[in-house]
C-alpha cells in the first residue's frame, strides 16, 4: 500500500523559502535617500595658493629677463606662475617738435609652466607706456603692492598691478593705474594720487572705475579699494613718494 505526503507540510515548505528571498526587486525603482540629516559627500578643495621661492637667474635669462623690479613666484590650480615687472627706458622723437623726448615704459608679464619640466610660456603681457617731452619723468609699480592673491578661494590666483606715472615740472598728481588680473579677466581702477603739502590743502586724488570693476566680484572691489587707500597718498615732492 503507497503512502501519500501530506499536503500541509510542503505548501508551508514553499511559503518558507518565499519569505527567506523577501520582496520581488523592481529594477525602475529608485534608490532610497539618505535620511535628513546624514553626512553627505563633500566637493574636493580647491588646491591651494602656494608662494613659492624666488626663481633662479639662469631661468630669468633663459626668459630674456636680467634686472626685474620685482618677480611673484607661486604655484596655484593652474600649475607654476611666474610674474615679472620691469619698466624699459628708451627716447623717441616728439611727433610735433621732432626733439627726443624720454619713453618709460612698465610692463608686467606672467609666465606659466605644468612643471618643473617644462619651460616656462608667456601667458600675458601688460604695458603702461609714458612719454615726456624735456620734463621730469616718473614711472614705477608699487612694489609692495604688487602681488598673489586668492580672494575668492578658487585656487586660481589673482595678480594685483599697481603703478604710477608722471611727466611734469611740478608738483602735480600722478597718474595711477591698479589692475587686478585673473585668467584673461581684468578689473581695473584709475585716477590720480593726492598730493599733500604741509600747510597747504590736499589736491587731486579723483579716481574712475572702469565698468569691470562694478562687474567684479565683491571680494575683488574690496581689493581693489584697499590697494587705492595704500598707494593713492605721495607725500610731498612726489618724486619722493615712489616705491
Amino acid at each position: 500500500m503507497r503512502l501519500r505526503t501530506p499536503l500541509l507540510p510542503a505548501l508551508a515548505c514553499v511559503a518558507l523559502l518565499a519569505a527567506c528571498k523577501g520582496p520581488p526587486t523592481d529594477p525602475a525603482t529608485p534608490a532610497p535617500l539618505p535620511a535628513a540629516g546624514a553626512a553627505t559627500p563633500s566637493a574636493p578643495a580647491a588646491t591651494p595658493l602656494v608662494h613659492l621661492a624666488e626663481i633662479d637667474a639662469a631661468t630669468l635669462q633663459a626668459l630674456g629677463v636680467s634686472a626685474p623690479l620685482k618677480t611673484v613666484h607661486f604655484r596655484d590650480r593652474d600649475g607654476e606662475g611666474l610674474l615679472v615687472l620691469d619698466r624699459i627706458d628708451s627716447q623717441a622723437p616728439d611727433a610735433d617738435s621732432g626733439e627726443a623726448m624720454d619713453v618709460a615704459l612698465l610692463t608686467a608679464t606672467l609666465y606659466r609652466r605644468a612643471d618643473t619640466a617644462t619651460p616656462f610660456v608667456e601667458r600675458w603681457r601688460s604695458e603702461h607706456r609714458t612719454e615726456c617731452p624735456g620734463l621730469d619723468l616718473e614711472a614705477a609699480y608699487f612694489l609692495d603692492n604688487a602681488e598673489a592673491t586668492d580672494l575668492d578661494g578658487d585656487g586660481v590666483a589673482e595678480l594685483t598691478l599697481p603703478s604710477h606715472a608722471f611727466c611734469g615740472g611740478g608738483v602735480d598728481p600722478h597718474q595711477i593705474v591698479i589692475e587686478l588680473r585673473r585668467g584673461d579677466d581684468r578689473y581695473r581702477v584709475e585716477g590720480e594720487s593726492l598730493v599733500v603739502i604741509d600747510g597747504e590743502a590736499p589736491f587731486g586724488g579723483e579716481r574712475a572705475d572702469s565698468p569691470s570693476y562694478a562687474a567684479a566680484p565683491a571680494a575683488f572691489r574690496q581689493h581693489l579699494d584697499t590697494v587705492w587707500q595704500a598707494v593713492h597718498t605721495l607725500p610731498g615732492r612726489e618724486s619722493d613718494g615712489g616705491p
